[in-house]
């Protein structure tokens, strides 16, 4: 993937090699950046060796290139290792890309998954205590504001470097249209008229400026959900938890403490929708691979405080659609469950029960933390979230990304956090890591 912009459409030749220098060209094809696009272009080799690194480049016309990029096929067969960076909610203006700098200078980082909010829909902001830099434009409604907010997004040196570093699974959260939405219905339900086309808008910018091997949207519709094996070690699905569900429950209040209300108890509601879910079912139970694994936007882990839910976008939020999911997954036997998540900017671990065994864990859950985005969770409650029986552990402090390291015998979690993600080039630390290992569902530190 790549985006050059010209007075019109330029075709660009697109080179693999096994260097860096390009002495050793495996493989070589044509990307169409054209207007229609937003000058963005993609091609999808075919023909290489699996499980090994690769570099790439674009060539213009007059022989100008692009910056190296650094990418790998996926392995098949007995795979010894694999490295995974999660991460997720990058708002450009309140901190900086700290973390995913960091990431690309590892070694062991085979892969990065991101599972939302890559953009943030805001309006330009202010400059204060908290705000480093400012959006470019007013709340993006059409596709050219959000062609712009992702323009502002990619100019940004340490995205790009990431991107350069290794090849990223992606998915979108709500961010990438606008806070909260669901479905066809927006945050604000006075919006609705004329919504379907601002969700056909944001949805074709993302996928223009995403490096997905997907066919481009066509309407206000997008089916972005699918499937990643990693050798003999992952079954990977990775949902769109935002396109196709029941709109919040209960006015999607915050932090409540009053009861839920009887919408949110409704066993049709969904938050995959019925399509989704039944996919989900048919694909996630593979016996050839280790793990059977979830990349998913918000939390799954039940943290709801008796007959009251805290937040109504998350999976407490439509919880009888999740035991729904989890308790097929029991029926189906299926082992070595993961579920990776970001969306709520703090970092915590997990572990998934039914309604109907509430004691007894089915798999984990591991939250990474923001890239960039404010917390969500007041450190006075820290405590308080860690005291929840499917709580092993949370923070809510820092910023940061998680690095997964797997192998037929462990998945471990290290959670890796940024200093001060307000001054740039700030340093990351290891704030805890967590294990589990393959056959118990149980998650411990080491």
């Amino acid at each position: 993937w790549t985006r050059y912009v010209s007075d019109s459409e330029t075709r660009l030749r697109v080179e693999i090699a096994t260097d860096t220098l390009f002495t050793r060209v495996v493989a070589a094809s044509e990307a169409l950046a054209t207007p229609e696009r937003d000058f963005t272009a993609r091609t999808v080799m075919t023909g290489l060796a699996p499980g090994r690194w690769y570099f790439y480049r674009f060539i213009a016309p007059d022989g100008r290139t692009s910056q190296v990029g650094r990418t790998r096929t996926l392995p098949v067969g007995e795979t010894s290792r694999f490295g995974l960076g999660l991460m997720s909610c990058s708002n450009l203006g309140f901190g900086w890309f700290n973390a995913y700098a960091h990431a690309c200078e590892r070694s062991d980082l085979d892969i990065i998954v991101h599972v939302g909010d890559y953009i943030y829909e805001s309006g330009v902001g202010s400059l204060d205590a908290t705000t480093v830099r400012l959006h470019n434009s007013d709340e993006p409604k059409d596709l050219v504001a959000y062609r712009n907010r992702y323009g502002l997004y990619k100019a940004d040196p340490l995205l790009q470097a990431a991107h350069a570093s290794c090849p990223w699974i992606v998915t979108w959260d709500d961010h990438e249209v606008e806070n909260n939405y669901a479905n066809l219905s927006p945050q604000d339900a006075a919006d609705t008229e004329g919504y379907a086309a601002r969700r056909a808008a944001a949805y074709q910018a993302w996928w223009e400026h995403m490096p997905v091997r997907l066919e481009p949207p066509i309407s206000e519709s997008f089916k972005i959900y699918r499937q990643f094996s990693w050798g003999d070690l992952i079954n990977m699905l990775v949902v769109d938890g935002r396109q196709y569900r029941n709109d919040q429950a209960c006015g999607d209040a915050v932090l409540s403490t009053q009861p839920a209300c009887d919408e949110a108890l409704d066993t049709t509601r969904s938050m995959l929708g019925a399509e989704q879910e039944k996919w989900f079912s048919e694909h996630i139970n593979d016996t050839t691979k280790v793990w059977n694994v979830m990349a998913n936007q918000t939390v799954m882990t039940d943290i709801r405080l008796g007959a009251t839910i805290l937040n109504y976008d998350q999976w407490d939020g439509y919880a009888p659609d999740r035991d729904r999911i989890l308790s097929d997954i029991v029926d189906q036997g299926v082992e070595n469950f993961v579920v990776l998540t970001g969306d709520i900017h703090l970092a915590g671990v997990g572990q998934l029960t039914t309604d109907s065994n509430p004691t007894t864990a089915m798999g984990a859950e591991f939250v990474s933390t923001s890239i960039s985005s404010s917390g969500n969770v007041s450190t006075d409650t820290e405590g308080l979230l860690i005291a929840l029986p499917n709580i092993i552990d949370a923070e809510t402090s820092h910023r940061g990304y998680t690095l997964h390291t797997v192998t037929a015998n462990d998945w471990t979690a290290e959670f890796r956090i940024v200093d001060n993600n307000l001054v740039e080039d700030s340093a990351t630390s290891v704030w805890k890591t967590f294990i589990v290992t393959a056959g118990s569902p149980a998650v411990t530190q080491i």
